[in-house]
């Protein structure tokens, strides 16, 4: 129950004990109602008129990056978000946006990314592009879910990533669509006879990727940036054939589900949220695309994919409640694991973690959010410093 409907319950609760008492009062009240002026209505009217538009206006956050983590040393960029509202009925909330990102650190990692997502005929379709460049070096802990946190080695992949799909609304707020992925990946360096190079013996060390996909989706969210409201659910299933050009032949399947609920607390209204991941490839699959787990967004806490193979199945909560005027704090919890073959016991050395984030609002309207994590695991902590939730 929503506390706007508690409320409206406790008030008819009184109104029928105090019966007729303040009927005085409710009969001045609606006396005042009724000498509003036509000029006080036009105003109010020309006052929401210019809040819807200025709420399609571009707007644009832009800011310096500088941080430091145990993953990366320190290091440095930029990032923006260009949005804009779209459209927004019953089923649907969309925005038009663009995120960039570029950041450099001093153990020579380097991450460029640009998203964006555009909506057109009443959002009725829907493209979506992702071109990722990728030189990080990387902690290299093995394949699976029992390798040991003190024996590992540092590799440095590079990869090139471009990613679009056109999709369309087919019902409500389900979509449909198909994808094209092309891309490259390269080992720049490893350790000799070390987790790395006993792993590519059997493997391709560069190669060209080439695949293609169907991608379902459903989304009932109240808003792109910070849902309060709603449920989200992808489904992605690509294919990368030697037909297509790939150098790499294998599958993936990709399912991604989250919903979010408000929490009615009058003045302090907080959202739960709730998501489950679940990846799995088969085939010749280059080492930077096997699942892991480990990062800013799933399993905080550990270090950055810390664990990797053919699957992996994670679940995280997050409570987000806000502080005070533009902060906001989170906790949150996550458990998952990866392994070798699907028929692999799930619930066996079950992975978890769990912390606290402080969420800081950049733009006045627009829930554009600028987050500190903290995570904490059996291995040890790690914070994270980026744009966005973790989902």
């Amino acid at each position: 129950m929503s506390h706007k409907s508690l409320i409206f319950l406790i008030f008819l609760f009184s109104f029928l004990v105090i019966e007729a008492v303040d009927t005085e009062k409710e009969n001045k009240e609606a006396l005042l109602k009724a000498e509003t002026t036509d000029e006080q209505k036009k105003e109010n009217e020309e006052q929401k008129e210019n809040e819807a538009k200025d709420e399609k206006k571009l707007g644009i956050i832009a800011f310096p990056i500088v941080f430091y983590s145990s993953d990366t040393s320190a290091g440095f960029g930029a990032s923006a978000v260009l949005h804009k509202e779209h459209y927004k009925d019953e089923y649907v909330s969309k925005s038009n946006s663009l995120a960039l990102v570029f950041f450099y650190t001093l153990r020579n990692q380097m991450l460029s990314a640009n998203v964006g997502n555009l909506y057109w005929n009443n959002a009725n379709w829907h493209w979506k592009s992702k071109l990722v460049f990728k030189k990080y070096p990387t902690d290299f802990y093995g394949i699976g879910n029992d390798t040991k946190p003190d024996a590992h080695e540092v590799f440095e992949p590079f990869t090139f990533q471009f990613e679009n799909s056109v999709n369309r609304r087919v019902w409500k707020s389900f979509y449909a669509g198909i994808s094209l992925t092309q891309g490259y990946h390269m080992l720049l360096k490893k350790k000799k006879d070390g987790l790395a190079q006993s792993y590519f013996e059997n493997h391709r060390k560069e190669g060209f990727i080439s695949g293609i996909g169907l991608r379902l989706s459903y989304d009932s969210t109240d808003d792109s940036f910070f849902p309060t409201t709603g449920s989200f659910a992808e489904v992605v299933w690509q294919y990368h054939p030697f037909w297509l050009g790939s150098q790499y032949s294998f599958s993936r399947f990709f399912l991604d589900g989250r919903t979010f609920v408000k929490i009615p607390i009058p003045k302090f209204e907080s959202v739960l949220g709730f998501q489950l991941i679940y990846e799995g490839v088969n085939g010749n699959t280059p080492l930077s695309f096997l699942p892991t787990i480990g990062s800013k967004d799933i399993m905080r806490g550990y270090i950055g994919d810390r664990f990797r193979d053919n699957y992996m199945l994670a679940v995280q909560t997050e409570w987000r409640f806000p502080i005070y005027w533009r902060f906001g704090g989170t906790l949150f919890f996550a458990a998952g694991k990866v392994q070798h073959n699907f028929t692999d016991f799930i619930f066996q050395d079950i992975k978890y973690g769990g912390g606290f984030g402080i969420r800081v609002r950049l733009a006045k309207k627009k829930k554009i959010n600028l987050r500190f994590d903290m995570g904490f695991t059996p291995e040890g902590y790690k914070f994270y410093f980026n744009l966005l939730e973790a989902f």
